[in-house]
Parts: C-alpha cells; sequence; structure tokens
C-alpha cells in the first residue's frame, strides 16, 4: 500500500501536474471596432438613437426560443465584427448552431473575438483549436487550467481557479449585445428534453453597447486571456476546418428538421421580425461589470460588482428580487430587515431544494429562510414542475417540458430601475467570480415584469411562510385549489440528505 501511495505522490508532483499557464505569449491586442453606423445593425435604430440622444432600447428575452432567435439574428445580420463572452458553451444542439453561424459570418469576413471561459469549456478544445485556426476568428480561454487533461491535479492551484469570468454577453457590429442569465447550451433555451431553465436576458441598442464593447475589450486584453493555440498544442491538418463545418452544418439540418426547429420559427420574435421591427423600451442604460483584475485577486482590482446592497439605487417602496442562487448572509438578512421596518416590500424568487441544480448552494440558502421570513421578507421558489394550463401561454416563457429550475438574474427597485445580468446574490458572485450586467431605467419595463411575475407566481412557485410553531411551509396552488406542504416539496430524500450532508463541510465563502 505504502508502494502504492508514493507512486502517487511520485506521479503528482513530477507528472501532469508540472504543467504550468504559458507566462510569455503572443496575444496582439485588439479593441472593438468604431466605424461601425452603416452596417445593418448599426442603422437599425439610428433615427431613434439619434432622436432619443442618452437613451439605449431594451427589448426584453423571456422565453428560451426567443433568446436563441436573437443571438442567431445578430450573428446572421453581423456585417463586420462579434464579440462573444460566456461562462458555459455546451457541445450541443443549439451550441453547435451557434458555432455554425459563427463560423458562416467569420466566412463573410466579419471578425471574431470568441471570449470562454475554461472551467467548463475546455474539454471540447479540440473543436476550439480548430474554430481559432479561421482567418477571422479568434479564441481566448479566460483564467485556463494548466493541465489541458488531468484536471484534478489542479488543485494545488485552487485560489487560481476557484475564481472564474461568470461574463455573458454578445455584441454584434458594436451596435447591439445580448446580456442577461443564459449560457450557450439545450437547457438555457428550452431545447432540453430532461431539464430547462427560466431565464432572463435584454437585447440591447445605443448607448449602452459601447460600454460593453469596452468591458469585453478589457477581460479580452487581459493577461488570463490566453489564446487557445499557446494553451493546447497540437497539430492542425489542412481540411480539419472544413470538416469541422461540414459536421456542424450536417447537425444544423438536423436540428431544421426537429420540432424545436418548428418551436424556433414558430417563436414569438421569430414571427414578429418578419413583417416588423423589434419593440424596445427606451431609457437610460449603464453597463455595471466588474474588474478582469477581480479574477486575479488583485487588491487593486476595484470595488467589485456587489449585492443589491452595493447598488447605487435607493428603494422607498419595493425591492423584487429573482436570484436563482440566493445566501444572503447575515448582513442581507438585517440590511432586507432594515427595508421591510422602513415600508419597503421586498419580494425574494429563487430555487427551491427540488429544483435547484446545486445542491450545496441551496444548503447555504436554507439556513436564512427564517430569519427572512420573520423580517417581512415574501419568499418564493421555484417549482420543479410547471402546470400551464392547455391553450394558453405563460408570460414567462416557462415550459412544462422537463424538470424546471430558474437562472435568470433579475432585480427590480420601486419598478423603476432593473439590473439584468449574470450576478447572482451569493458570496461567490461577490467575492470569487467576475459579473457582468445593466442598469436599466424603464418603469415601463420593470414593471411589465414584476406583474407579469406575480400574476404567475401562484402557478410558478410555492410562497414560504411560518406556521404557529414557527415551522417553515409551502403554499401554493394546485388544480384551481389551495395547498399547504410541511416539508421540501417534490424533493427526494437523497437530494435533502445530500444538500445538507455537503453544507456541513463547504464553507459558505465558496458558495
Amino acid at each position: 500500500m505504502k508502494i502504492v501511495v508514493w507512486s502517487f505522490l511520485i506521479f503528482v508532483l513530477t507528472g501532469p501536474s508540472c504543467q504550468s499557464i504559458p507566462k510569455n505569449f503572443n496575444a496582439t491586442p485588439s479593441y472593438h471596432f468604431l466605424d461601425t453606423e452603416n452596417t445593418y445593425w448599426g442603422k437599425y435604430f439610428a433615427k431613434e438613437i439619434k432622436s432619443k440622444k442618452d437613451q439605449s432600447g431594451f427589448h426584453p428575452l423571456v422565453a428560451g426560443t426567443d433568446a436563441l432567435v436573437a443571438r442567431l439574428e445578430s450573428i446572421r445580420h453581423a456585417e463586420k465584427s462579434l464579440d462573444v463572452q460566456y461562462y458555459i458553451w455546451h457541445d450541443d444542439d443549439t451550441g453547435k448552431l451557434m458555432l455554425s453561424e459563427i463560423i458562416k459570418a467569420a466566412d463573410r469576413g466579419v471578425r471574431v473575438r470568441l471570449l470562454l471561459d475554461d472551467l467548463n469549456i475546455g474539454k471540447y478544445q479540440d473543436s476550439l483549436l480548430v474554430i481559432d485556426s479561421h482567418p477571422n476568428i479568434e479564441v481566448r480561454m479566460f483564467n485556463p487550467f494548466a493541465n489541458r487533461t488531468w484536471r484534478i491535479f489542479e488543485v494545488f492551484r485552487f485560489g487560481e481557479i476557484n475564481r472564474r469570468m461568470h461574463n455573458k454577453s454578445l455584441i454584434a457590429d458594436n451596435q447591439t449585445v445580448i446580456i442577461g442569465g443564459r449560457n450557450i447550451g439545450n437547457e438555457y433555451f428550452t431545447a432540453s428534453s430532461e431539464a430547462n431553465f427560466g431565464d432572463f436576458d435584454v437585447w440591447c441598442f445605443g448607448p449602452v453597447v459601447k460600454e460593453a464593447s469596452q468591458s469585453f475589450d478589457l477581460y479580452w486584453n487581459d493577461r488570463l486571456a490566453i489564446p487557445i493555440a499557446e494553451l493546447y498544442k497540437r497539430s492542425l491538418r489542412p481540411e480539419d476546418l472544413s470538416q469541422l463545418k461540414e459536421a456542424l452544418n450536417a447537425d444544423a439540418k438536423s436540428l431544421a428538421a426537429s420540432e424545436y426547429q418548428k418551436s424556433l420559427n414558430e417563436a414569438p420574435l421569430s414571427v414578429f421580425l418578419k413583417t416588423e421591427k423589434l419593440k424596445t423600451f427606451w431609457g437610460r442604460g449603464k453597463i455595471v461589470s466588474d474588474s478582469p483584475a477581480k479574477i486575479r485577486g488583485d487588491e487593486n482590482a476595484g470595488p467589485p460588482l456587489n449585492q443589491v446592497t452595493g447598488l447605487p439605487i435607493k428603494s422607498q417602496k419595493e425591492i423584487f428580487i429573482v436570484s436563482p442562487y440566493f445566501i444572503p448572509g447575515k448582513n442581507g438578512v438585517d440590511y432586507f430587515a432594515k427595508k421591510v421596518k422602513a415600508g419597503v416590500q421586498v419580494d425574494v424568487f429563487t430555487n427551491s431544494l427540488a429544483s435547484n441544480d446545486v445542491g450545496l448552494v441551496f444548503a447555504g440558502y436554507k439556513k436564512y429562510r427564517k430569519g427572512l421570513i420573520k423580517a417581512g421578507v415574501r419568499l418564493y421558489e421555484m417549482k420543479p414542475k410547471v402546470r400551464i394550463p392547455q391553450g394558453s401561454k405563460s408570460r414567462m416563457g416557462i415550459t412544462s417540458a422537463g424538470r424546471l429550475g430558474l437562472h435568470g438574474k433579475v432585480y427590480i427597485f420601486d419598478r423603476r430601475v432593473m439590473f439584468v445580468g449574470s450576478m447572482n446574490l451569493d458570496p461567490r458572485s461577490v467575492d470569487l467570480n467576475s459579473e457582468l450586467g445593466v442598469l436599466i431605467e424603464s418603469p415601463e419595463l420593470a414593471d411589465l415584469f414584476v406583474t407579469n411575475l406575480k400574476r404567475e407566481m401562484s402557478e410558478l412557485a410555492y410562497r414560504v411562510t411560518l406556521d404557529e410553531k414557527n415551522k417553515l411551509r409551502w403554499e401554493t396552488r394546485e388544480d384551481d385549489q389551495d395547498v399547504v406542504l410541511t416539508s421540501e416539496p417534490e424533493a427526494s430524500g437523497w437530494k435533502t440528505f445530500t444538500s445538507g450532508f455537503l453544507g456541513l463541510f463547504v464553507p459558505e465563502s465558496l458558495l
């Protein structure tokens, strides 16, 4: 046994773990294009932007199909540049479709800068290396792993790799950007038969896009953004790119014959754009983002994109929070208690144990439920299954197919200002990961979001309250009847046990 242990230690110390991140590599700085006013997207809202001066236009992307249509439209009409930044990009139907369209854009001369966090993407590095060989595409990995195959050995760099780039944006021609909670993958666009997320993005136009481009440039030119070709050394054949294109085109054709493609064709946004210009809400907007120095643990990174308590907004009447991973901490509970005491109504919509895809995070959240409720917060938890009445459609784009989970991150203040982005209200978003979002001053859009969600809340969520014995209970409506449950709804015994057990060992600061 000792021989086995020592052999393992020697392997760890002298084997794959000896790999290191390149220090000197070729990564020529580049920046967003400025001369894009005459592109398709530059002309699209040119008159409105000119007349509204400092205001930007925002179109909400609620349904998953609409969110994918918007991304495909942005790519297909791009003429000069695509700047794409994501935390997760799955190698599935929607991920391949997006890559296929990006390569087609590059084929027609569009410059593509693809910046991906390395945590979930590295396993697709063969395809990414081939895509990077396209003369108009450059792929960079943010905060990459040194070991391209044996990632278990990165435990020796835990302090570094534990910080991730969580930003999500797609910018076309420096004229339009999509920002929100969605990564790229079937479950974010209601294309999965097993599990889908309720999520939210905004399609933005006007001055706010330039701010998004500036944020992208900061990350793209940061020393943690390393070209894939510098990380993964493999000889490419001349035919590799053409073969990848053929494979992606074949996947796209297969998807085109599917029921999901039919749902894309029939998506409200797809139908609308065939005859009319995009409907937008106009108001002042501001990009709020972390510095990439936050990922380096740099003390001079500047203030982080903080929780609700740190956003430059004062609420006098109402705070409405949508956060799938919600760990307020004692300070957060105290903050909300003070708000309620001052006459502010506070509503929080988050995941239940059954709908949560990260049980460990739920373990960090559940210990604050009673404190929040006692403070006067109205607490709602997402159902893993939602019964949509036959013949009707959810205003929030919820589907009844597969297990459901909440993934959107939206914070609304006095139904006047709303934040949409990648930031959860948990320690990881605040202290470890980098985040990106947009503050939107549009009473019309903010009120519409809250009104629609509250109208459907009894079908979408459980209202969590306390009984006379100070025990949690979950109130909802099923089949037009009021239902009260006294244990974690629809959660298996195993999931209940594991979320609680693991929560005993993992510090809250890592959740």
